[in-house]
């Protein structure tokens, strides 16, 4: 029986894989997993415990995990077999916003050096996101595509530089910021699952406006025409137009994006995909992508109390995963 590594006190890492510290060697691994505890302030009308409470969700995360190991009998895959995955613990995230910005940037950008896909979890989005994604794309030798999944567009204009610290707006803004960094292709942002009246009339035109293409913003329209004339198909053509020609692919999930009925513990929106929809598109994503073109997935803004969203995020993880294996290796 082996000793289960711990990241700090009693919480396990995730899986039970083996925990890497900062600085320690990363030779032979092929996943990292990265918490980002950062959150973002409460905004009116909104939960707390999203926001307050996200300090908290590696921890919870890592520690709902311990029963889950690799192998999935209905695609007689397991993903251990595959890949060598660690636990790099959590970036620091501090008061000061360029810091931790610069903080979890240079803890992904060490494991995609040594050659890493990555796994990581907020926090609320911003940064648990935008320094991953930098990360990920500097080191591309091509464009990398983008998959954000979310029910709201994020796109508020502005840049982080001129947030109040006391008041920054991440939440609202990170999916437009992104698409200036470095290596990220604006054509190859794709978003799936818009949908709601929290959204504004001018959410698409501030997508396009930073090179955005139209029909590359899927709302709840697009997902019922795909269940109409068959899902499956969809997901496969979707796929293959993220990864098409793309050097990398890094997908983003808030979990808003799902049906309000789909998950027990956290539903934000109906009219929403379905767990089932997710996951089958997650895993052809990782089969079009292969070894070489999938740079990582990251979720944000999941609350730390909701124990069977963080099962339906380790299936989203490891039937991604699966779908490398059993992928085309480009």
């Amino acid at each position: 029986m082996t000793e289960t590594p711990f990241v700090y006190g009693a919480t396990p890492t995730l899986f039970l894989r083996p925990l890497v510290r900062p600085g320690e060697d990363l030779k032979g691994t092929d996943i990292a997993f990265l918490g980002v505890p950062w959150r973002a302030p409460n905004p009116a009308g909104r939960s707390p415990i999203n926001y307050e409470g996200s300090l908290l969700t590696p921890t919870y995360f890592r520690s709902n995990s311990t029963s889950f190991g690799g192998f999935l009998p209905e695609l007689e895959v397991d993903v251990f077999d595959h890949f060598k995955m660690v636990d790099l613990g959590d970036a620091d995230v501090v008061g000061d916003m360029a810091t931790s910005l610069g903080n979890v940037e240079r803890r992904v950008a060490e494991a995609v050096e040594a050659g890493c896909m990555m796994v990581t979890i907020g926090g609320n989005s911003g940064v648990s996101t935008y320094p991953v994604l930098k990360a990920i794309a500097a080191a591309a030798d091509g464009p990398t595509a983008v998959l954000n999944l979310d029910a709201h567009h994020d796109n508020e204009r502005g840049e982080w530089e001129e947030d109040d610290p006391r008041n920054p707006q991440w939440a609202s803004s990170w999916a437009r910021r992104i698409l200036t960094l470095p290596g990220v292709d604006p054509a190859r942002y794709f978003h799936f699952g818009l949908r709601g009246a929290v959204n504004d009339k001018e959410t698409f035109v501030r997508f396009t406006e930073r090179g955005v293409k139209r029909e590359n913003i899927l709302t709840y329209r697009d997902l019922k025409q795909a269940r109409k004339e068959g899902f499956d198909e969809f997901a496969e053509g979707l796929a293959r137009k993220v990864t098409d020609g793309a050097a990398k692919v890094w997908i983003c999930v808030d979990p808003d994006v799902l049906n309000v009925g789909s998950n027990p513990d956290f539903g934000d929106e109906p009219l929403g995909p379905t767990n089932e929809e997710v996951i089958e598109l997650f895993h052809r994503v990782g089969k079009h992508a292969g070894r070489k073109g999938f740079g990582g997935i990251s979720f944000g803004a999941v609350p730390f109390t909701a124990t069977s969203l963080h099962y339906v995020c380790y299936y989203f993880i490891l039937y991604t995963l699966a779908g490398v294996a059993m992928g085309n290796g480009r």
